[in-house]
């Protein structure tokens, strides 16, 4: 009862927006499409960056009464009350609609709390920018290993004050990988960001001066201060901030807030579904193509579902009626070159190679990858099979060379053994061997058989009037 609702919510809108467009172009199965929403779908459908080849109207609208026939099956076998159909079809409309719930005041709100956070966190003091060279320490290292850290950090500190780079010295020595490779520079820290030995040192530092070794729990530091900044304004930081904040989705966040406030506004009377379907009626009033593009992506999850189990499953799994297809139709499918069928087989081994084409000669069509695995390559990969191949002459370097004859360059490969396992055809022999060809053309021959008794089915007028004054 639930979808029903839902469905009825949906088309209720629909209707309401049709109403407001007397221009009926068609109808099919008793629904009425406007001349407004033809016109969308042809535009969108057979413009100039189209991905399929222009067509005319006439023929377009042939092709559109015969996708509503197919939607029109789909409701009738009850497709659309599916919890799967209406879960996936409300999670793309909420998506179209969710922005409208979005409060900019909510956000801005949530900027400026961020940042009054950021000025408490500072206590009236600077940001800093710093570089680094750490002696890492292990958290239990013995004395003699901290006692010899604490030498080296003393010989760099003694280097640095005779005049050494920092940055050479941060890169050739920092056990900070991190900021080893920027010369030892670190983020902008401030108040409780970082080691409190390390924090305490730094803040003691000047621009440009350089700490004596500093021991924290990571391990000897020399810090040199870069750079000490007060926290920027807030219209500064703001695009920032709110950039952060959008990342870490705080607009989904004022979305909810919004939807939560909306229902304990009602008093509880409305649902989310209620407040989205008020939020689609005052949307389409703004932008009517909104509707039109919901009611595509409606229309199309219908039609794949229904599509797929009317025609395309049963197209591809239909193998003894393919086979008789592809017999009777064999001279559709002549190659104009042979192909060869089978394996490429790579050892160092003459009888490894020999083994392997006893198991592709058994299990070809089963098991071999696992009895390659289980008696060939048990421990170590002693030989290297690719296939099953339907190919010709130039899509297989290995082929070319073992069956077609192209000695002229020996391929390149790891093992010294190359050979092929398989047989070459003149031509097709099952429906397996041009299969793509033979489930694509029988695919569309039950299309045309589904479509004919959908146009017997059900109902569908083209109001010719209106038809032709389209753009």
């Amino acid at each position: 009862m639930r979808f029903n609702s839902f469905v009825f919510g949906l088309f209720c809108c629909s209707s309401l927006f049709a109403q407001q467009n007397n221009d009926v172009v068609m109808v099919v199965n008793n629904k009425s499409v406007t001349k407004a929403e033809f016109e969308y779908s042809y535009n969108k459908n057979n413009g100039a960056d189209a991905a399929v080849e222009q067509i005319s109207v006439e023929e377009y609208a042939q092709m559109y009464v015969n996708y509503k026939l197919k939607v029109a099956e789909a409701e009738a076998l009850g497709y659309d009350t599916l919890s799967s159909f209406v879960t996936e079809f409300r999670q793309y409309r909420d998506m179209q609609l969710t922005p409208m719930l979005v409060d900019t005041v909510f956000i801005e709100n949530r900027a400026n709390d961020y940042y009054r956070s950021m000025q408490q966190q500072l206590g009236g003091k600077h940001l800093l920018r710093c570089s680094h060279i750490l002696l890492r320490l292990g958290q239990n290292a013995a004395q003699e290993v901290v006692s010899e850290a604490a030498k080296r950090a003393d010989s760099l500190y003694a280097a640095l004050k005779n005049g050494a780079d920092f940055y050479e010295l941060a890169k050739q020595h920092s056990g900070d990988p991190g900021s080893a490779r920027n010369g030892g520079q670190l983020p902008w820290i401030g108040p409780g960001s970082t080691l409190k030995e390390f924090e305490d040192a730094a803040y003691s530092l000047a621009e440009g001066e350089i700490s004596k070794p500093v021991l924290s729990p990571v391990g000897y530091h020399i810090i040199k201060m870069e750079e000490r900044k007060s926290l920027d304004a807030y219209g500064v930081l703001r695009p920032m901030i709110i950039k952060m904040l959008k990342n870490q989705g705080i607009e989904e966040a004022s979305a909810e807030a919004n939807m939560n406030a909306r229902i304990k506004a009602s008093g509880g009377t409305l649902t989310r579904e209620d407040v989205m379907q008020q939020l689609l009626r005052e949307a389409v009033v703004k932008n009517p193509e909104l509707q039109y593009l919901i009611n595509e992506y409606y229309d199309g999850l219908l039609l794949y579902e229904v599509a797929k189990d009317k025609v395309w499953d049963v197209a591809a799994e239909d193998t003894v009626n393919l086979e008789a297809y592809f017999k009777q139709n064999k001279d559709n499918y002549k190659w104009d070159e042979p192909r060869f069928e089978g394996f490429v087989i790579q050892s160092n081994d003459k009888a490894v190679v020999k083994k392997v084409k006893k198991i592709l000669k058994k299990h070809a069509t089963s098991d071999w990858r696992k009895l390659l695995r289980q008696q060939v390559n048990k421990d170590s990969v002693v030989c290297s099979v690719q296939g099953p191949y339907l190919c010709k002459a130039g899509e297989n370097k290995y082929v070319d060379y073992c069956v077609f004859k192209k000695k002229d360059v020996l391929p390149k490969s790891k093992y010294s053994i190359v050979e092929t396992y398989g047989k070459k055809k003149k031509q097709p022999k099952t429906y397996f061997d041009v299969k793509s060809q033979v489930v694509a053309d029988y695919t569309r021959i039950l299309e045309e058989q589904w479509v004919e008794s959908l146009r017997k089915k059900f109902t569908f007028t083209i109001n010719e009037e209106v038809f032709s004054t389209l753009k």
